[in-house]
């Protein structure tokens, strides 16, 4: 039997035998009509009505951005880095810490935007502590349509915040039907370990799934805290949890987009319980996610340049190396967390952000494969110099020198101290500098009719104006 079929087998028993917690009187009546049994808050599920409805999920999908050539195709080979997602706080260079505004967001938007190894934009890249919380959302939101065309990731908030980012949407790509046929954003809903579906979260996959709009399912237990101390039992629980969520958004429309996430990993029990982002086990157990994802026949979600280290030092450079190249090594579709991520998810950096970009490139490369043919093999040329000529001065090395590759930020032959910051800095100045000459259009006549819906929202109009003139 292999591991994944022991995984599912022990979800299963799971669910069968503990049921999962859903902490939301909407989705417990629509577990209750399909036939679940129910008990309380609790619903309990068979293997069978399980797989009946996994089974109407798509196994790849495509999320369509305002610019065509950012379209993302989850599912298959392909791994789609995403940027930093829930920090509360910015660090800067020397590990001081401030709340997140909303010009750091928006600061966020434009470099992810300008940086070519992100399909994808938005989501909570930093929580703005100068916008009222009730209303961050929308505020996120708007500005991620304004400032990037590229796939949408959405940050989640209220029912109501979620249902007028849906009533936007619908307004924005011609109507609902069009929107679920051609799903534009994706968004991540938690779940609560251990068994535990939560009620703001499901209101927003409720809303989700009923515009066709794709979900990330997904638990983020710690070993021996809020999931066993060991990685299979919480690889199992996590399964269960993730696999509720699933079959609750086939339920409201059956096709509906999910993608199949872990990001479970260690707690750090040394004097307090941390959340270790970046500890080992959590590389295994988040590239478990990809078996787990073929298993069900889905794409699957991991994280990816995470570090626990506090401020941008050697720890934050290995450790985001590792978390990221594990990820796309084993396959995962959607690595979330892949660029400006600081402190276990406490905070977004800026300069980690670059640094985190260079690593995507790195890791791109090294999983390249080489190219066998008879231009490349270049036999003729290694004739004729034979053993004493030079390569430098030959025809494919002048013609072909160039596509080595090149760091943007690291060098091989730095002479100063501080050369590592001098080009972080002077390559996030000529990523926003480039930004303010490509800035994406949105029609005036369109951004108006999103403003006047998303004001029923209750956010300011200086909100708004300052969002547009960032």
């Amino acid at each position: 039997m292999s591991r994944e079929q022991m995984i599912h087998d022990a979800a299963m028993e799971i669910m069968r035998e503990v049921g999962i917690r859903v902490n939301n009187a909407k989705a417990v009546e629509i577990f209750k009509k399909t036939g679940l049994r129910v008990e309380g808050e609790i619903v309990f599920f068979t293997e069978d009505e399980v797989m009946r409805w996994v089974n109407m999920a798509p196994e790849s999908f495509t999320i369509q951005a305002r610019n065509p050539k950012y379209n993302m195709e989850l599912g298959g080979g392909r791994s789609y880095p995403a940027p930093a997602y829930g920090c509360a706080f910015i660090d800067d260079w020397d590990g001081n810490r401030r709340p997140g505004t909303m010009a750091d967001f928006i600061k966020c938007l434009k470099l992810i935007h300008m940086e070519d190894v992100y399909s994808i934009n938005g989501g909570i890249m930093v929580q703005p502590d100068d916008i009222p919380s009730e209303w961050a959302s929308i505020a996120m939101f708007y500005a991620t349509l304004l400032h990037s065309d590229k796939a949408i990731l959405l940050p989640t908030g209220s029912k109501k915040e979620m249902e007028l980012m849906m009533e936007v949407s619908c307004e924005l790509f011609g109507g609902k039907e069009a929107f679920i046929e051609k799903p534009r954003m994706i968004a991540l809903i938690n779940t609560v370990s251990p068994l535990t579906l939560d009620e703001v979260m499901l209101d927003c996959l409720m809303a989700l799934a009923g515009h066709g709009q794709a979900v990330i399912v997904c638990p983020a237990a710690m070993l021996g805290a809020t999931g066993s101390i060991s990685m299979a039992g919480t690889l199992a629980s996590g399964v269960a949890e993730s696999l509720a969520g699933i079959v609750l958004a086939q339920m409201i429309r059956p096709g509906t987009p999910v993608v199949f996430g872990v990001q479970s990993t260690a707690a750090d029990m040394r004097g307090s319980i941390t959340f270790a982002c970046a500890a080992p086990e959590g590389t295994l157990m988040q590239g478990f996610a990809a078996n787990m994802g073929k298993f069900y026949k889905m794409p699957s979600r991991g994280g990816g340049c995470q570090t626990d280290a506090p401020r941008v030092n050697c720890q934050a450079g290995y450790e985001s190396m590792l978390t990221f190249s594990s990820a796309y090594r084993q396959g995962i579709n959607f690595i979330l967390e892949a660029g400006g991520v600081m402190d276990s998810v406490n905070a977004t950096s800026f300069e980690k952000m670059i640094i985190d970009s260079e690593i995507i490139r790195l890791v791109k490369a090294s999983f390249t494969p080489i190219e066998v043919n008879e231009a490349t093999l270049n036999l003729e040329e290694i004739k004729k110099l034979g053993h004493t000529g030079s390569f430098v001065t030959s025809k494919s090395t002048a013609k072909n020198f160039k596509t080595l590759y090149a760091p943007r930020v690291g060098v091989r032959n730095a002479n100063t101290p501080d050369y590592l910051k001098v080009n972080i800095d002077k390559e996030i100045s000529r990523l926003l500098d480039k930004y303010e000459g490509r800035r994406p259009d949105l029609d005036a006549q369109v951004r108006d009719k999103v403003k006047n819906i998303l004001a029923k929202s209750g956010l300011a109009p200086q909100h708004f104006e300052s969002i547009e003139n960032m």
